[in-house]
């Protein structure tokens, strides 16, 4: 494995993500808007630097998604206490719940079958099995090892 394949594999691993959770419940989102959303509710009170750094979101899409979410209410600006020229964002807490801890719980099997419909069930069920395998090794980072209730 090398890096060029990790990354071939984490944008195909997004796509299956994004397919499991982004035609779920009453909100839709882009998956430039869900990684932005994703990631201040990985790194709450993030600058638009931070998230641009860590989302590879170009600083002006990070800029316009930031905004256009705190006007639809599901993130949350404020001034830096440390740097009144930046601005931290957080996810509101009902969104957090909402998009992670309801629609993030979805089982991956349909996102799996409709992004690689070519693999028969038992290859299907496989990739479920050695991703369980590595969530396990590699820790829980997401969202979910979050306890905000």
């Amino acid at each position: 494995m090398d890096a060029a394949n990790l990354h071939l594999i984490a944008r195909r691993l997004r796509s299956i993500a994004f397919t499991a959770t982004g035609s779920t419940g009453k909100r839709r989102f882009p998956p430039s808007e869900y990684a932005v959303i994703e990631d201040v509710a990985l790194h709450p009170d993030s600058s638009i630097r931070d998230i641009t750094e860590r989302t590879a979101i170009v600083q002006s899409l990070v800029s316009r998604i930031v905004a256009r979410q705190r006007e639809h209410g599901l993130l949350r600006t404020a001034p830096d206490p440390a740097d009144g020229r930046r601005v931290l964002v957080s996810v509101d807490p009902v969104i957090f719940t909402e998009v992670f801890k309801t629609r993030g719980r979805e089982p991956i099997d349909a996102a799996l079958a409709a992004e690689l419909p070519k693999l028969a069930p038992a290859q299907q069920k496989r990739i479920v099995e050695l991703l369980d395998e590595l969530a396990g090794l590699i820790g829980g980072a997401g969202p979910e090892s979050r306890d905000d209730s």
